[in-house]
């Protein structure tokens, strides 16, 4: 889907560019988004009908989806991704809407239906009566981790849907375990219910799984030694969840200037230098010798970094073997920490596998300890490297 400026419907509508604008601010204009300065606006939308109008009340051009059930976590993203399909959604409640689909005035032109536990025969019901608010071009997406479930739904009403209606439903089977603790991609799910929802228009009755990227912890709260994609997987999923109330504090022993310029590297700083721009509180210590700042004044990440949001900090390496060599070892190969809540550690590059992820409670707080003892030999990076 291509987009056009507020200057080039201007002209395809006959109206000034100021009131397409003003249309925009007033979410009267499905889909627009705002990039810098400028109005962007699917090239495919209809002009607006003018509320002064008898007839904008019988005609609606704004893209409609109703969205049942959604944990918190992922409403987020749904609504950033249904935004620049075109949608404006709607949130409602199992526990909490009465079922009267009849009395609502809109129509829609979806339904994303998270399941609910122990519901039965009252969600089928209510998916039934929501569809007469639907239209042949529509579509169900039904999200859920009971897969028998959702295919007795599925034979229930998928060829009705078909027949009476010409709508799709489809179904998002999580394969999510919900007796364990698990790191998953948020965003991956939503894409996967954004694709259903859009892309699938010949489709119905179909189920598709998704793990989100599932990475499961142990009885100690520690994931597995993760290989390398799994490892950065997981960290993009850890720091999509940072906001201006986040704290993310990070040691590397830089024994050796190890640091390549590998895709997953070069990726891994951009995240970090995403996250600063996003008002994260990013404080990071580079443990080397003073011997090596000769070396060190021409690495290209610290370069970088020095001249971002990123508190850069620098620590002796030899004064801490000297006075606290424990530390050292707390350090070992490095790691980054999120709040007192994660801690993403490095392994030795000897290793086969990357790192792993903790969120045991002791093993965060004794290297945020190590983190803060550290801080009190910090010296500006900036002002030893200059």
């Amino acid at each position: 889907m291509g987009y056009l400026t507020a200057k080039q419907f201007s002209e395809i509508w006959g109206i000034t560019e100021r009131r397409i604008i003003k249309l925009c601010k007033e979410n009267r204009i499905s889909g627009a988004v705002k990039n810098g300065m400028v109005w962007e606006i699917p090239e495919e939308t209809l002009k607006p009908s003018d509320k002064r109008s008898n007839i904008y009340q019988y005609i609606n051009t704004e893209k409609r989806i109703m969205i049942m059930n959604v944990q918190e976590e992922l409403k987020k993203y749904l609504i950033e991704l249904l935004k620049k399909e075109g949608y404006i959604a709607e949130f409602q409640d199992m526990n909490t809407i009465e079922n009267k689909t009849n009395e609502m005035q809109q129509y829609y032109e979806g339904l994303i239906y998270f399941s609910v536990d122990n519901v039965g025969l009252k969600e089928e019901l209510w998916i039934r009566d929501f569809s007469h608010k639907l239209h042949s071009e529509a579509s169900i997406v039904i999200v859920d981790s009971n897969k028998n479930k959702r295919n007795e739904i599925e034979k229930k009403l998928a060829n009705q849907f078909r027949d009476e209606i010409g709508l799709r439903i489809n179904t998002l089977i999580l394969d999510i375990p919900k007796d364990k603790e698990v790191l998953v991609n948020d965003n991956e799910i939503v894409e996967d219910i954004i694709q259903l929802l859009t892309k699938f228009k010949n489709t119905t009755g179909m189920a598709m799984i998704t793990d989100g990227g599932k990475i499961e912890f142990n009885e100690k709260r520690r994931t597995e030694n993760l290989m390398v994609g799994k490892f950065y997987r997981a960290i993009y999923q850890c720091f999509k969840k940072l906001n201006k109330e986040s704290y993310l504090w990070c040691a590397s022993t830089m024994l050796e200037d190890e640091w390549t310029e590998s895709p997953q590297e070069m990726k891994f700083r951009l995240r970090n230098l995403e996250v600063a721009n996003r008002g994260v509180k990013v404080e990071k210590i580079f443990i080397f010798s003073k011997n090596k700042i000769k070396q060190f004044r021409k690495n290209k990440t610290l370069k970088i970094y020095m001249q971002s949001n990123i508190k850069t900090l620098f620590v002796d390496y030899d004064e801490i073997k000297d006075k606290e060599p424990y530390l050292l070892e707390m350090v070992d190969n490095g790691w980054d920490g999120i709040d007192k809540d994660i801690l993403i550690v490095d392994l030795p590059e000897t290793s086969k596998q990357r790192g792993y992820i903790s969120k045991n409670a002791e093993e965060v707080l004794m290297a945020y300890d190590c983190f803060q003892k550290l801080k009190e030999y910090a010296k500006n990076l900036k002002e030893v490297l200059k």
